[in-house]
């Protein structure tokens, strides 16, 4: 092709299309390409920062977000002391034979006798249960006069016998009415009389906690047949005289049952005389332990069934004593061990961030604890173990 040959469109050679006519072009589309992928470079690093943020190394280190969280409060903290006792019956004491003969019945142990029932019989004559204070001493019948005679008519009428004035005197009524009784009561001779022999007198319901005994022995007056004690549960605790103050008559106590029913008490008595347990025999103590006071406790009503079919049983009694009035008190799981010794408590700021603070500590009490320290103050947010 010579040089005054006219290009047409499309008839470029090979030489033409490397010319420096279309060098600028080529460049420019390199300088597009470059800003491309420098853009998508930049918009996937600014993704990157979005999800996973800057490297730990790169910017200021993120203060750890604290798990559950509990205020401080300003409260009254109680000292509760855990005291061991015996669940039990109130009372305790003996029958005891009034008459020759052999003992031909017995009421099973753990029986419960109310008035008016057998307590034992003696050649087949029964001794029967009545309610009073005073032994009977002597063979009551018409004519007799004085506070047993009383005694008697106020027993008999409470089991349903009457027609004669209850008072001192032991009159031909009285008489009758007591045959009436003897003809209802099974193995009593109807006399119109009564004798120490055929009744035995208690307080109240009295249960059956022992034989002195065996049905078919011999007996003679003073003979012991049974042991007995109120049909009432109490508690029994030795409380150290140093911790006296601990309980007065009439406080309310909890005492938790072996089954861990807790159940309410209150005290009965606190003994004034100071006991000291001695050393079992081959035991090589040192004569005995500290003095000790005995403590009777009362269970609320309806919860003297509590602890079942337990004659005795270990118990814990809870009694409040001391108390700190206006104390600020943290969770006790709040605690930590710092490094230089003592304790401290986790603190929540305002902004999130978790600052380890000393303070002092003073009373337990029921999941608290008396806390003292720079910063702290009712409504301060610690943490707590989750």
């Amino acid at each position: 092709m010579s040089a005054d040959t006219e290009l047409l469109p499309g008839d470029e050679s090979d030489e033409t299309r490397d010319t420096d006519a279309f060098r600028p072009r080529r460049r420019r589309g390199f300088v597009w390409l470059f800003a491309a992928l420098l853009t998508l470079a930049v918009l996937c690093a600014g993704a990157a920062v979005t999800v996973w943020g800057w490297p730990r190394g790169a910017a200021e280190e993120e203060t750890a977000a604290p798990g559950a969280t509990a205020s401080i409060e300003r409260t009254t903290l109680l000292r509760e002391e855990r005291l061991e006792g015996t669940l039990g019956y109130a009372g305790g004491g003996s029958f005891f034979a009034r008459s020759d003969g052999v003992l031909t019945w017995l009421p099973e142990e753990g029986a419960e006798l109310a008035a008016g029932q057998r307590a034992w019989e003696v050649d087949g004559r029964p001794v029967i249960l009545l309610r009073g204070d005073k032994p009977a001493y002597r063979t009551l019948e018409p004519g007799a006069k004085g506070p047993d005679v009383r005694q008697f008519e106020q027993a008999l009428a409470e089991l349903g016998y009457g027609g004669f004035t209850v008072d001192d005197e032991y009159t031909q009524l009285t008489a009758e009415a007591v045959k009436r009784w003897q003809e209802d009561t099974e193995g009593m001779a109807v006399t119109g009389t009564v004798g120490p022999d055929q009744i035995w007198y208690a307080s109240g319901p009295v249960r059956v906690t022992g034989h002195e005994v065996s049905v078919g022995e011999n007996v003679a007056p003073a003979t012991p047949l049974l042991t007995t004690a109120s049909t009432r549960r109490v508690v029994r605790l030795d409380l150290e005289v140093g911790d006296r103050d601990l309980l007065a008559e009439g406080d309310e106590v909890t005492v938790e049952m072996p089954d861990g029913q807790a159940v309410t008490g209150e005290v009965e008595s606190v003994g004034d005389v100071a006991q000291v347990e001695e050393d079992e025999p081959g035991t090589g103590g040192g004569g005995g332990g500290k003095p000790t006071v005995q403590v009777l406790i009362s269970l609320e009503a309806g919860d003297e069934g509590a602890g079942g079919f337990l004659d005795q049983a270990p118990v814990e009694v809870l009694a409040g004593g001391e108390s700190r009035e206006d104390v600020l008190a943290a969770p006790v799981g709040a605690l930590i061990a710092l490094s230089g010794g003592g304790y401290g408590l986790s603190v929540v700021s305002a902004d999130g961030g978790v600052a380890d603070v000393p303070v002092e500590t003073g009373w337990f009490s029921d999941g608290l604890v008396e806390v003292a320290g720079d910063g702290i103050d009712a409504g301060t947010e610690v943490v707590v173990p989750e």
